[in-house]
């Protein structure tokens, strides 16, 4: 999470933003749409236990709007997140500097 609240500070995020997208509460945030807050949900909840996912939550996104494809899409990039997050935990990577608050800007490319 360090890396997408420092990235969205440098994008001139406010800190009432940041709030909201790191936590559950963002979830019922008047910021995001109900579409929004149903995609959140399902994908938190799908990696958490995916087996818990009923034909009714595939249903109320479709009902949204959502085709297969992007419900596909969807869960490959939650499944893709999750397996990063779970990879960098476990070898204990720590970002780089440039990620933490306070630190300078990210390097420029070469």
């Amino acid at each position: 999470m360090r890396f997408h609240s420092t990235a969205l500070r440098a994008e001139g995020g406010e800190p009432s933003e940041i709030v909201e997208v790191l936590g559950v509460p963002g979830l019922r945030g008047a910021r995001l749409t109900r579409r929004e807050r149903l995609i959140l949900d399902f994908c938190r909840r799908a990696a958490g236990d995916a087996g818990a996912i009923t034909d009714d939550d595939v249903a109320a996104l479709k009902a949204e709007g959502l085709g297969d494809a992007e419900i596909v899409e969807m869960l490959e990039t939650m499944s893709f997140t999750t397996a990063h997050t779970k990879l960098v935990d476990a070898l204990a990577i720590e970002p780089d500097p440039w990620l933490e608050e306070g630190q300078p800007a990210r390097p420029a490319p070469r």
